[in-house]
């Protein structure tokens, strides 16, 4: 599986069980990421997506268990560590911001990747926000 998540500039990915920020652009780089291939989310996740209406996402809160080989998983709320043996790509889009967080991305799930494309652009709720892509 491939993972999506956003962060700040502390790796933080969450704050009292809720997200730390969203932005319209980066939900549009993210169905973009996942362009012909499922894309899994929780049905907390899937309420900022409505708009899109994209018929390629899947909402099931256990979507980290279910997602298969070469799909897509944004993860907002979850401790993705236990599947660190699964993934095959990690997207992360950076806020480029400090926000207060208590569920944290583990920095060492990146080591055995290779950043293979940095993108920066400009968010509707951020200046710059930069886009990593990792691929084993």
């Amino acid at each position: 599986m491939n993972l999506i998540i956003c962060i700040e500039d502390r790796f933080g990915m969450a704050f009292n069980n809720r997200r730390l920020s969203m932005d319209k652009a980066v939900r549009e780089k993210i169905l973009e990421a996942a362009a012909g291939k499922t894309l899994w989310m929780s049905s907390y996740s899937r309420k900022q997506f409505e708009e899109e209406g994209e018929a390629s996402v899947r909402t099931d809160d256990q979507f980290l268990e279910k997602a298969g080989d070469g799909e897509y998983c944004f993860a907002e709320l979850e401790d993705v560590t236990p599947y660190k043996d699964r993934l095959e790509g990690i997207v992360l889009f950076r806020w480029n911001r400090r926000y207060p967080a208590d569920l944290y991305f583990d920095p060492e799930l990146l080591k055995p990747f290779q950043l293979v494309k940095t993108e920066e652009f400009p968010g509707s709720s951020h200046e710059k926000i930069t886009m990593e892509v990792y691929s084993l």
